[in-house]
C-alpha cells in the first residue's frame, strides 16, 4: 500500500497543530514517521538558521497561518501553484509543495528527507477545490477508466490490483489526524489505493496490443493519476473537524 507523502502529512498534521487539535510535538512526530530523523525547516521568516519542526509549526501560527495546503503537481500540469515561476518550477521537479493558509503567503518544499525550505510565493486567490467535489472526480474516473483497463490489462491487471487493494487491511497508522473529516480519511485510502494502482499498472503496457489501444491506456491513467493527485490534495488539505 502507498504511504502519505511527507508533504501530505505535513499539510494534514501541521494544519491540525495550527488549529490548535494536536500539539506541535505531536504533530512532528507523525510527519516524521516511523523512519525519518527529526525534521528541520529553512527559511522560515524572522529566524536566521535551521528549526527543528515543532518551533516552525508554532512559529507560522504567530504569524497568522491558519493551516497549510497540499499541492501535488505534475510536468504539464502545475494546478494548484501560484507562482513566482522558479518555485512553482522547483515545486513541479519535487512532485509536491505545501502553502500556508492565512497569513504571509509562503510555500513549502522539501528538499532532503527531513529538510524544509520556506519560500515567499504570490497570494492564492484561487478557491481551492471542495474535499466533496474532488472524490466526486475520483469516482468519475474509476468509473470511467475501469472498462477500458479490464479490457486492455486482462489477466494481468486483476492480480496486481488485488494485491493492492489487500494490502488495505495492513495498514496500521492513520493518514490523517482523527480529528479530520471522515470523508477526507475514506478520500484519502481510496486516493492512495489509486496512486498504487496507477504505479503497478504503468510498469507494463498490460494486455494492449495496438497503438490506439496503448493510447488509449496510457489517457486512462492519467484521469486516474490526476483526479487521484486532486482527491489527495482535498483530503490532505481539509481543516480538522469542530467538535
Amino acid at each position: 500500500m502507498r504511504e502519505l507523502s511527507s508533504a501530505g502529512r505535513l499539510a494534514a498534521w501541521g494544519s491540525a497543530a495550527l488549529s490548535g487539535m494536536v500539539s506541535p510535538d505531536d504533530a512532528a512526530d507523525e510527519v516524521c514517521g516511523p523512519r525519518d530523523a527529526a525534521h528541520r525547516v529553512l527559511g522560515l521568516p524572522g529566524e536566521t538558521g535551521a528549526v527543528n519542526l515543532p518551533y516552525a509549526l508554532a512559529r507560522l501560527r504567530s504569524l497568522g497561518v491558519t493551516g497549510l495546503r497540499l499541492v501535488l503537481p505534475r510536468p504539464g500540469d502545475a494546478a494548484g501553484l501560484p507562482g513566482p515561476p522558479d518555485f512553482n518550477q522547483r515545486a513541479v521537479g519535487r512532485g509536491e509543495a505545501v502553502l500556508t493558509v492565512g497569513g504571509p503567503s509562503l510555500g513549502l518544499l522539501d528538499e532532503t528527507r527531513g529538510t524544509w525550505s520556506v519560500h515567499p510565493v504570490a497570494p492564492d486567490l484561487r478557491t481551492p477545490l471542495a474535499l466533496r467535489d474532488a472524490y466526486r472526480l475520483l469516482c468519475d474516473a474509476m468509473r470511467d477508466g475501469a472498462d477500458v483497463l479490464s479490457r486492455l490489462d486482462v489477466a494481468r491487471w486483476e492480480p496486481a490490483a488485488a494485491e493492492v487493494l489487500a494490502a488495505r487491511s495492513r495498514a496500521v497508522r492513520p493518514a490523517l489526524p482523527m480529528a479530520t473529516d471522515p470523508e477526507a480519511h475514506h478520500t484519502v485510502e481510496q486516493a492512495l489505493r489509486i496512486t498504487a494502482i496507477v504505479e503497478l499498472a504503468r510498469a507494463g503496457d498490460g494486455a494492449s496490443v495496438s497503438v490506439n489501444e496503448m493510447a488509449a491506456r496510457a489517457q486512462v491513467l492519467r484521469e486516474l493519476d490526476r483526479a487521484a493527485r486532486r482527491a489527495l490534495e482535498a483530503a490532505c488539505s481539509a481543516p480538522p473537524a469542530v467538535a
